[in-house]
């Protein structure tokens, strides 16, 4: 136990003397969270455990003014619902089209959500894995609202200027649901319509985390994009970012 001890310790100091970056992978220790995928009464075990719940293996900061963390962490569908709420199909949907875009924009497999901004729709869900996905801020200027999206979003990566868009393939959302969702927000449908409504989206998530994202979302990239200057009138610059790059 010692020997494995004075060994964790003797990596980690050796790692806290090289320089890290999302693209350095080589030095950063992959996978020291554990994936949450344990069920809970909030998080299903469909939600969690289907052959294609996305995980994302993120980097960030070690502190509010300090460099890249030697390590990373691991997001899962249930940290999601934690942070937005609840599991909804609008969460099913953002988190498969985001792991599109992210895998292409790293494609070593490690998110550096120190560099990415990203335009989304103004939906609750949408917006919520948008933000915790990309570390994406409005009062930062790197999560901004585009309503013209519906059902896409425009990922870029700032410090190459790659950028991608992802959308949702026509005629992968049902027709029945989207008629049941507009009875439910007219505010017309019965307790049972609600629960109908409710069942219809966990089955529509449940078919889309059976397969790869790919077959139910399109990326395209999109060249010379220039992310659009926020209308937010008190936007700020990230502090615990400043100094990301420097050595330790």
């Amino acid at each position: 136990m010692k020997l494995r001890l004075t060994f964790i310790l003797l990596l980690v100091t050796i790692l806290f003397s090289i320089p890290v970056s999302a693209d350095n992978t080589t030095h950063i220790i992959k996978g020291t969270s554990a994936a949450d995928k344990t069920p809970a009464w909030y998080a299903m075990d469909w939600l969690v455990n289907s052959p294609y719940s996305p995980e994302f293996e993120v980097l960030d900061t070690e502190s509010a003014y300090g460099r890249y963390a030697p390590m990373t962490k691991t997001i899962t569908l249930k940290d999601l619902v934690k942070f937005h709420g609840h599991a909804c199909d609008g969460l099913v949907q953002a988190a498969m089209a985001l792991k599109l875009a992210l895998n292409d924009l790293f494609p070593k497999g490690i998110i550096d959500r120190t560099d990415l901004r990203i335009l989304s729709k103004n939906a609750p869900c949408y917006m919520d894995v948008s933000a915790y996905l990309t570390g994406g801020r409005i009062n930062f200027g790197t999560l901004e609202v585009d309503n013209t999206l519906g059902d896409s979003w425009i990922v870029q990566r700032i410090s190459n200027g790659k950028t991608v868009k992802v959308s949702r393939r026509d005629g992968v959302f049902p027709k029945a649901l989207s008629r049941l969702e507009e009875k439910v927000k007219s505010g017309k449908a019965s307790p049972e319509e609600i629960t109908q409504t409710r069942d219809f989206a966990w089955n529509f998530a449940k078919q889309l985390l059976s397969k790869p994202p790919a077959e139910a979302f399109d990326l395209v990239e999109l060249h010379d994009f220039k992310f659009p200057k926020s209308v937010y009138g008190k936007v700020g610059q990230r502090g615990d970012i400043k100094h990301k790059n420097d050595p330790y």
